[in-house]
């Protein structure tokens, strides 16, 4: 599934999701841009993009070396070096960081810490001006990131058990006595030549290949009893870009920027689950597992315009043509489980799915079924305009009005063949309008803005008796406001705050899936329902204070955020009518929805650093989760072993952070 939020590193758009949670280091800046995306830059999006853009080499010799230490065997290293190779032609720039960290929870089956990592990631960049209006910047970069992922345990039987018998007691010490980790390696190498000319105007090219590999093993039942109730799921991802972009001069009255994109991503995936128990047949021998390819061949063109009407008033338009190709291929099997070896899946008992044989199988009663398209074209407009009028120096009133899209795509975690499907676009509108004032002679930074964002064929992932499975929701909307600001009413002391209110919510989706127990088998009408992971009202501080010594300063910080309740799964808050016999009662329904959820949470961090006078030197000591707030990041159903999985959050942590630059 597409993310409705992109990411890009560099000017180069991240496609595989795997790809997106790169570790942030070395950097320069960030831009955050909101709302459907793509008239500018890169690929399109529907939500928004964040671009982080890591520090280039320079004419400078220039560097830094950082250590980190703190409790649960937290322990990195991260550091820089660049500078001129031959001066004013060719520089280089090395950057990497390491980072090892036990985690907070005890695994009291293998009888270890989780929850922590274990991460690399180190990047080269050579930035080569042969003559004085073109520049080549090459970059590479490698990393792996290993996470223990600890897995919380809800019993849905009377005092908290499962099926198997087993209670959690402890919130911190927990039971999984399969595997639980995730491994992701990357690579990438990027070209971004620009060429200046004398009139103003630039034309660059920017050439990527970005290679993933990713491998998540679960222990789902998130017990220590004998069910070999796991899985295994993973891919590989090869990204092919190249971007051309125009920019015209930015200080004329009609300003330009247009281009043309192109992506090739081809996509192995593959899925295990091996359901072996050898105390409870009702889980069964057999497993599923399944091997697909997905190629997408992505071509757009793209610009935008903006012209100065008056002194005062600019209008910005923007518009994007996108055809997209998805391609599908693969398999899917039933297979007999080895006890001892559970993810071997030689042993075919069926195969139900093979796209090059046209083979669709019922794979519980063998009966022919029908295949959704190999081969799928999408082709989408998308545009954006808005108006930007001065009202007075440093004060700024707009309107915006923006169409986006996300691509349609298959689902390819597969435990029975109808789950093998293709989903369509999701269309986003975006109304918007606000005021951004520069105010208290440049003192305080104020932005207030109010917005309406109408989804058509909204794409939605459900939780389903086994994995999850992305369809399309009639239509959503969410409509809401923002406020923001920076203020810096003394020259040591500054202050930023934000609070963000929506009511988001599906207008139609009355057929929505759920796990069996949850419904009997029936679906749900999600109408009215808050969309997930949408809470009501988000709130955030943060302020800053230094204090000047005679041997440099401390600059004491402190940053907190509130967000209002919020669930993880479309149907969990929803009125069951025929639910199973074991959640049928009014105590259970309500555990099921406290347990995919997140309850309102407030949370925050403090940090003391101290700089040297040349500002070269910093040594600083953080707190993290100050009043120790349980979390959780998500949460899926085993009800056929009677209980719910969670993936607990971050609690108290402290440690110390030592800084040195050139």
């Amino acid at each position: 599934m597409t993310t409705a939020v992109g990411v890009s590193e560099d000017d180069v758009f991240l496609d595989s999701g795997a790809s997106q949670g790169v570790p942030i280091y070395d950097l320069d800046h960030v831009e955050v841009f909101r709302g459907p995306q793509g008239t500018l830059q890169g690929k399109n999006t529907t939500a928004g993009m964040v671009s982080y853009y890591t520090k280039k080499p320079t004419n400078t010799l220039d560097g830094y070396v950082r250590g980190t230490a703190g409790n649960y065997g937290l322990w990195g290293e991260e550091g820089a070096l660049g500078g001129p190779i031959i001066k004013d032609k060719l520089m280089a720039r090395f950057a990497i960081v390491n980072r090892d960290y036990d985690g907070q929870y005890y695994n009291g089956s293998h009888k270890n810490p989780t929850g922590g990592y274990q991460y690399y990631d180190m990047r080269g960049q050579i930035l080569a001006k042969p003559v004085d209006n073109l520049s080549i910047l090459v970059k590479m970069h490698l990393g792996r990131n290993k996470t223990k992922v600890p897995i919380d345990h809800v019993g849905l039987l009377p005092g908290g058990e499962d099926a198997q018998g087993y209670t959690q007691t402890s919130t911190r010490n927990i039971q999984n006595n399969g595997r639980t980790d995730a491994t992701t390696r990357r690579a990438g190498l990027s070209v971004n030549a620009k060429y200046d000319f004398e009139n103003g105007w630039s034309l660059a090219n920017i050439f990527a290949l970005e290679w993933n590999h990713f491998n998540v093993f679960s222990d789902d039942d998130a017990s220590p009893a004998p069910v070999d109730y796991q899985e295994n799921i993973g891919g590989v991802a090869r990204v092919l870009s190249n971007e051309v972009r125009v920019v015209s001069p930015q200080n004329k009255k009609i300003r330009y920027v247009g281009g043309v994109y192109y992506m090739r991503n081809l996509t192995q995936s593959y899925s295990q689950q091996p359901l072996y128990s050898p105390i409870d047949s009702s889980f069964g021998t057999g497993g599923n597992a399944s091997s697909f390819n997905i190629s997408t061949q992505d071509a757009a063109v793209f610009s935008a315009l903006s012209f100065d009407l008056t002194s005062r008033l600019t209008l910005d338009i923007g518009g994007r043509f996108t055809s997209e190709t998805r391609s599908a291929n693969g398999e899917a099997w039933a297979y007999n489980t080895d006890p001892s070896n559970p993810y071997n899946t030689s042993n075919r008992a069926l195969t139900y799915i093979n796209t090059s044989t046209n083979t669709y199988l019922n794979p519980n009663t063998g009966q022919a079924m029908v295949g959704p398209p190999l081969s799928k074209t999408f082709n989408k407009d998308s545009e954006d305009a808005s108006l930007k009028y001065r009202i007075a120096p440093g004060i700024i009133a707009y309107l915006r009005y923006a169409r986006g899209f996300r691509t349609g795509n298959y689902n390819t975690y597969v435990a029975t063949t109808s789950d093998f499907s293709l989903y369509n676009p999701e269309e986003l509108t975006d109304y918007e309008g606000g005021v951004k004032a520069r105010i208290w002679g440049g003192k305080a930074q104020l932005n207030l803005s109010g917005f309406h964002y109408d989804y058509n064929n909204m794409q939605v992932t459900i939780l389903q008796n086994t994995g999850t499975h992305t369809t399309n929701a009639a239509q959503a909307v969410s409509n809401g406001f923002e406020f923001e600001g920076q203020v810096r009413p003394l020259q040591n002391l500054f202050g930023s705050f934000g609070v963000t209110y929506q009511d988001a919510h599906y207008t139609n989706f009355k057929n929505a899936s759920a796990p069996t127990p949850f419904n009997g088998g029936n679906p749900v009408d999600l109408s009215g329902q808050p969309l997930e992971r949408a809470p009501h009202v988000t709130a955030n501080f943060l302020l800053s204070y230094k204090i000047p010594v005679s041997f440099g300063d401390f600059t004491v910080q402190t940053d907190w955020r509130y967000t209002s309740r919020y669930r993880f799964q479309a149907w969990s808050d929803s009125h069951a009518t025929t639910p199973a016999a074991f959640l049928a009662s009014p105590q259970m329904q309500a555990l099921v929805r406290h347990a995919f959820s997140q309850n309102p949470v407030i949370t925050g961090n403090v940090r003391v650093a101290w700089h040297s006078v040349d500002e070269k030197t910093e040594v600083a000591f953080w707190l993290h989760n100050v009043t120790n707030q349980m979390t959780y990041t998500n949460a899926f159903g085993e009800f056929f072993n009677r209980n719910i999985s969670r993936y607990p959050g971050d609690l108290r942590a402290f440690g110390f952070e030592v800084m040195r630059a050139l």
